[in-house]
């Protein structure tokens, strides 16, 4: 298997540094870009043979359109980030290179790859998506192969739903006006669980979370669903008792379970 070149733009932390430190173990040679690295993003995508693109989601349409000229046939330019429509199109139209979409689905302290899997796109052409495929696939790692609509569609519940959620949960106790002192002292272990989400969802990197709701192309449809779904478990406990709440839950777990 080819010992590539690998520059990571954005590998200096986070999943751009998870990547690194895999394909430095694979044998390949990695340089990786950051806001105070001597290497520039250019600078890598000119002497790399593939290019990944590893920033937060707002700055990587501004980073693709920067180095993606940059990459030429016979490279590789691929990105990491939870959104794929956008990156991939950008990706395509800003260079000549082969193109892949990237995510993986699990965070950068993963170090056991069994039961974890990630998602790619193919863009352009076959044989970097093979090299990037065979390498995750020799770890462990299992892979999704996805458009990058279907990608999209799919973390629209995974993870827009899914933060949406937490994130309005944590607004609904805020504007309780209860302390969560008071609260914690009556917690469950399910709550505390929950609540030890919300403080990372409001606390460490809101904006990751506030640009995978906005970003996904998908959005819209799947809040629209949210609402409509809250609106009608309100309308169930009209009658005063949650006999009619029940039974939907009943009809809810025949579907999913």
């Amino acid at each position: 298997m080819k010992k590539a070149t690998v520059g990571i733009i954005g590998g200096t932390n986070g999943m751009g540094r998870w990547l690194a430190d895999l394909l430095s173990i694979q044998g390949c040679t990695v340089h990786v870009t950051g806001r105070k690295t001597r290497m520039t993003a250019v600078d890598a995508a000119r002497v790399c043979d593939v290019v990944v693109v590893s920033v937060p989601i707002s700055a990587t349409a501004g980073v693709i359109a920067d180095v993606g000229p940059h990459v030429r046939k016979g490279q590789a330019l691929m990105d990491l980030t939870s959104l794929k429509k956008d990156p991939v199109a950008l990706m395509l139209q800003h260079s000549e290179a082969d193109v892949v979409g990237c995510h993986p689905l699990f965070g950068p302290s993963v170090t056991e790859p069994s039961g974890h899997n990630i998602v790619l796109c193919r863009g352009r052409g076959n044989a970097w998506y093979t090299w990037i495929r065979t390498i995750f696939e020799k770890i462990g790692y299992t892979i999704l192969e996805r458009t990058p609509g279907e990608h999209d569609r799919m973390m629209a519940i995974v993870q827009v739903l899914n933060h949406f959620n937490t994130i309005a949960l944590g607004m609904a106790i805020a504007e309780t006006g209860t302390p969560l002192s008071e609260v914690n002292q009556f917690s469950t272990p399910i709550f505390k669980t929950k609540m030890d989400i919300v403080k990372k969802i409001f606390t460490e990197s809101p904006e990751l979370y506030a640009d995978i709701i906005a970003g996904n192309p998908d959005t819209n449809d799947v809040l629209q669903t949210y609402e409509r779904v809250v609106s009608k478990m309100i309308s169930l406990l009209d009658g005063g008792d949650g006999s009619m709440l029940k039974e939907s839950m009943e009809a809810v777990a025949k579907k999913l379970f």
